[in-house]
């Protein structure tokens, strides 16, 4: 099964699988989308944050087009803006606040993500270091070793 969206409220649930069986095929994007989620979901994110479904998205697409890391403002945000229908300010504003709240609450478990010393992340930080891991879980799956 594949993470599946639930339009409710305006609001987004992502509702994951409740078990992996071997013989369910999942697209490629999928399973970004997936491990877009679990990385938010170690950040701390809380999901009732609209930050938390735009930095899914963005992550999402930053994996599936890497080009687009190359500038959040003008390339990456908009397309999140126009995927999701809202302003491309409330994006970069929204993410931030969902970043913020969690290093508020808990700013040892962003640190402990980090292979290198952070305070408070940048969002293209965060959202380079959810695309190297994905792109590095991905790589480990497929042969086995890196």
């Amino acid at each position: 099964m594949s993470a599946q969206i639930n339009y409710t409220e305006n609001r987004q649930t992502y509702i994951l699988p409740a078990s992996s069986r071997s013989d369910d095929i999942r697209r490629c994007s999928d399973e970004a989308e997936l491990s877009a989620v679990r990385f938010v979901q170690k950040l701390g994110i809380r999901p009732n944050l609209s930050g938390y479904h735009l930095l899914i998205k963005s992550i999402t697409l930053a994996v599936k087009e890497p080009v687009l890391m190359d500038s959040l403002t003008r390339s990456l945000y908009p397309m999140v803006a126009q995927a999701l229908g809202c302003d491309v300010k409330a994006v970069e504003r929204n993410i931030r606040r969902a970043i913020d709240s969690a290093y508020e609450y808990d700013p040892e478990r962003i640190r402990g993500l980090f292979y290198y010393k952070v305070d408070k992340p940048y969002i293209s930080e965060v959202i380079s270091l959810a695309v190297e891991s994905i792109r590095y879980e991905a790589a480990f799956q497929c042969c086995g070793s890196v």
